[in-house]
């Protein structure tokens, strides 16, 4: 049955094939945004996919935010918690399709994978390029300020990007969202 409002949900188990699409779909929409490249990520075999979207459908360590509207996939959002750090959360893998940029996909998806990581953790963090001023205003927006890191963006990459920080527990400011 075909969703014929907009949504943001979580990824179903079996939904692996659709977010394989939908992420190279990202990674060559924007391939200086991400710190994986689509050749990296094209070269995943099935079963890799498979269990990413077992473990994102699951909530557990992974979870994997997905927006819809009519049926089809417009935006997604990844939220992971590393093992090495268990006080933090990361948000990443955030894209939205051109055409429904600026309808507020994007800061549904922030505020799901936010809502998922607030169960867990106290902090959320994210890396974004410097010269992505919208996305950047986005994580203003909804309550994440500058970490003061700066790294590339992948080895070997003269693109810069920004750390991130978002308190799970603080109350947000006027304008701002909550988790």
């Amino acid at each position: 049955m075909t969703d014929p409002v907009r949504r943001v949900r979580t990824i179903g188990q079996g939904e692996w094939r659709e977010l394989r699409a939908f992420r190279l779909r990202a990674l060559a929409d924007a391939p200086n945004a991400f710190g994986s490249t689509l050749e990296r990520e094209r070269a995943q075999s099935d079963e890799e996919w498979r269990e990413l979207a077992e473990r994102g459908a699951a909530g557990r360590d992974w979870h994997i935010a997905v927006a819809t509207h009519g049926g089809s996939w417009t935006g997604m959002a990844w939220g992971h918690l590393p093992e090495d750090d268990p006080g933090l959360a990361w948000l990443f893998a955030m894209w939205v399709d051109p055409a429904a940029r600026r309808s507020g996909i994007a800061r549904e998806l922030v505020e799901d994978v936010a809502t998922w990581a607030a169960a867990r953790v106290p902090v959320l963090e994210l890396r974004v390029t410097d010269d992505n001023h919208e996305a950047i205003a986005l994580y203003r927006a909804t309550g994440f300020r500058d970490a003061g890191e700066r790294a590339p963006l992948r080895e070997g990459s003269s693109i810069e990007t920004t750390g991130m920080r978002r308190d799970l527990a603080a109350r947000p400011a006027p304008g701002e969202t909550s988790a």
